[in-house]
């Protein structure tokens, strides 16, 4: 199950990323500030969410709030040295709520109680189908290096070809969630497996070698980038 942490502590977010690592869940970023939160979420479209509701910066209530208009929003747990927000943390559909100093048996049981739950099982797409002259072709994601938006097109390229899609970046990008591909820029999504470079370009942008291809990658996305790549 795919989860990010958000907990401005950093002590308490390495005990926590320790159980939850342990437990069999796959920590694909942390954070401790609201802004970088909402966009990890957004842009990584996690399974589940252990939020902290005291941030440095702001409130995880609030994050919550904002979240659950996406349209696949992930399960929340909510962890917190203050009992007094529970009913308000439920009232946002919240899967559980526990209090610091953490108990790991009480992280092993929320746990346990949210891998039980169906629906949070990311589903995977194992194939995605494209024209091909008169024939539908079924793509295998590995296959795919990108995937590119342009002038209201979206187009698939693998390394030998390039196909047209019908869906938009954003069915495809949740179509390809259980998979590694990461939105890096409004216009592009990229296969993680596929990065052959990073290079710095100006203003704190990036650019990624794909086929010898310079895919750029927007500032807004950079930190989401190095975290999915571990640099």
């Amino acid at each position: 199950m795919r989860t990010i942490l958000i907990e401005d502590e950093p002590l308490a977010r390495d005990e926590l990323r320790y159980h939850v690592v342990r437990a069999g869940l796959d920590v694909i970023a942390e954070t401790g500030h609201v802004g970088e939160a909402e966009q990890l979420v957004r842009t990584l479209q996690p399974d589940l969410v252990f939020l902290d509701i005291e941030l440095i910066d702001g409130s995880g209530l609030d994050v919550a709030k904002r979240l659950q208009s996406m349209p696949h929003p992930p399960a929340i747990l909510f962890v917190t040295a203050y009992d007094t927000h529970a009913l308000e943390a439920f009232e946002l559909n919240a899967y559980d709520y526990i209090l610091k100093p953490y108990d790991p048996s009480r992280i092993s049981r929320a746990i346990e109680k949210i891998m039980r739950k169906p629906a949070l099982k990311t589903p995977r797409i194992e194939r995605l189908a494209v024209e091909s002259g008169e024939q539908l072709k079924l793509l295998s994601p590995q296959d795919v290096d990108y995937i590119v938006a342009e002038s209201g097109k979206t187009k698939l390229v693998t390394r030998s070809e390039s196909y047209p899609s019908n869906d938009t970046l954003q069915e495809l990008e949740r179509k390809l969630s259980g998979h590694r591909f990461l939105r890096v820029h409004r216009s592009y999504l990229v296969n993680l497996a596929a990065i052959e470079a990073i290079e710095p370009w100006f203003n704190g942008a990036y650019t990624i070698k794909i086929q010898q291809i310079d895919v750029p990658v927007s500032r807004t996305y950079v930190k989401v980038l190095k975290e999915a790549l571990g640099i």
